[in-house]
């Protein structure tokens, strides 16, 4: 899955388990309930000190607004066997996924 549609997903699921509204997470977060609006639907795109933001008003770690649920279901070698197992999933989908932009970009 794309890292940003992943982020999405993820931001989506935990949002709605804590039981937490869009209007209460923009709270939360100083930010407004529209930019939380646009950010689910993939029309705003938040900085890494907004998703640091965005993790401690969920209380989940940041990581988690991108792990991939799917790679640990499907036996593949991201198996889930700890933190570091994890962040070097992370590190290995946002390293692809910079490679996609960089070509994209010609850079």
């Amino acid at each position: 899955m794309e890292l940003s549609k992943l982020f999405i997903y993820n931001l989506k699921k935990w949002r709605k388990e804590k039981g937490i509204s869009q209007k209460k997470l923009a709270e939360r977060c100083e930010a407004t309930h529209s930019y939380i609006r646009q950010i689910e639907s993939g029309r705003g795109h938040p900085s890494f000190i907004f998703i640091g933001k965005l993790a401690r008003a969920l209380n989940v770690e940041p990581y988690q607004l991108f792990f991939d649920e799917t790679i640990e279901k499907s036996g593949n070698s991201c198996q889930s066997n700890g933190i570091e197992s994890i962040k070097a999933c992370f590190l290995d989908k946002v390293s692809n996924e910079f490679d996609i932009v960089v070509k994209k970009l010609q850079i």
